[in-house]
């Protein structure tokens, strides 16, 4: 099934029986009676009309796209629209589309696109005039608004959004991210729906480490020494760097005064290489705390090695960078752990 050309494996019959199930652990009283085919649709209760407790089932899910339509009153809206309606959410679909995202979409969501709206200065883009291989200063320039969603993910500081040169793309309606190579020039932009978790890379683009241009023209300069303690003298290389998966989570380290870089994702054999050539002796693998993030960890270990590795354990209820409080990110290293430590 596919919905506005994201393809879910899954079928509205099995979308509608989670559905359910969650609405009866929340004691919501939709949804009640069993969902039954009727040709191309799923006949199913309206929520919309009767407080949700018609006798007969009057509205339908189209199998193919999850689009909801009643027979009765006439309300039309889309699968994401219907989720947060039947959860009491009045979000135009934001929350449905997180619930949906959450339960069923079986491909990495870091591996996908999308992204914001500030007046700012020029970035430090190194990219050669008419190289195709490169993001030009002008496509650049297109984005650099600024929007109220960095502040949203706790990205605050007007020096870490220039650094990074984040910025908003106007026409999709999405943040920016600058992916840059070790010489600043910008490989591609990354970008992200400021309305759903939905991310979007350029077909076949091949990542290298998120950060990575930023760390060696600010180990070098010293620019941001000053800025933080937690950031090592100027001009010299830091002694450690933190290792996270995605790029805003690097953002939020780079913020609250650590090295850092991201994968946005597990983990390709050009960031390992990377990560060997980097001069710096000891990594923090600060990937999310779930079983991708451990195969993250473990796949740097045996891809990078004579390398120092400590990690971060996050406290039991926090998956990753992002959930944790600006308190707590200016603290993480209170919750790192070489392996001697566990014995």
């Amino acid at each position: 099934m596919t919905i506005d050309n994201i393809e879910f494996m899954v079928s509205v019959e099995e979308i509608l029986q989670e559905l359910r199930s969650q609405l009866a652990l929340n004691h919501i009283d939709l949804l009640q009676i069993q969902p039954r085919e009727s040709g191309k649709n799923i006949q199913i209760q309206c929520p919309y009309h009767s407080d949700g407790q018609e006798k007969k089932p009057s509205a339908g899910i189209r199998k193919s796209d999850g689009l909801f339509h009643c027979f009765a009153c006439q309300e039309t809206h889309s699968l994401p629209e219907l989720v947060s309606y039947c959860f009491g959410k009045n979000d135009e679909g934001a929350f449905g589309w997180q619930w949906l995202l959450k339960n069923f979409l079986t491909i990495s969501i870091e591996e996908r696109n999308f992204e914001l709206d500030f007046v700012r200065t020029r970035g430090n883009n190194k990219s050669i005039e008419g190289d195709k291989r490169f993001v030009s200063e002008e496509e650049l320039d297109k984005y650099r608004w600024t929007h109220p969603y960095w502040a949203k993910r706790g990205i605050t500081e007007d020096w870490v959004i220039e650094l990074f040169d984040l910025g908003y793309d106007r026409e999709k309606q999405m943040i920016t991210m600058p992916v840059r190579d070790e010489k600043g020039r910008c490989e591609f932009v990354a970008k992200r729906s400021v309305n759903i978790k939905f991310f979007q890379y350029p077909e076949g683009v091949s990542k290298p480490l998120y950060g990575l241009y930023e760390l060696y023209k600010n180990s070098s300069e010293g620019e941001l020494s000053s800025k933080t303690h937690n950031l090592c003298y100027p001009f010299s290389f830091p002694k450690e760097i933190l290792v996270c998966e995605s790029m805003i989570d690097c953002i939020l380290l780079w913020q609250s005064g650590y090295y850092a870089v991201a994968l946005n994702g597990l983990g390709n054999e050009r960031q390992f290489q990377q990560l060997r050539d980097l001069p710096c002796r000891h990594f923090i693998l600060a990937t999310d705390n779930d079983e991708a993030g451990q195969k993250a960890r473990q796949r740097i270990k045996k891809n990078v090695p004579y390398k120092i590795f400590s990690e971060i354990v996050f406290p039991e209820g926090i998956k990753d960078i992002g959930e944790c409080s600006r308190e707590q990110i200016d603290n993480i290293k209170c919750w790192e752990r070489y392996e001697w430590d566990r014995l």
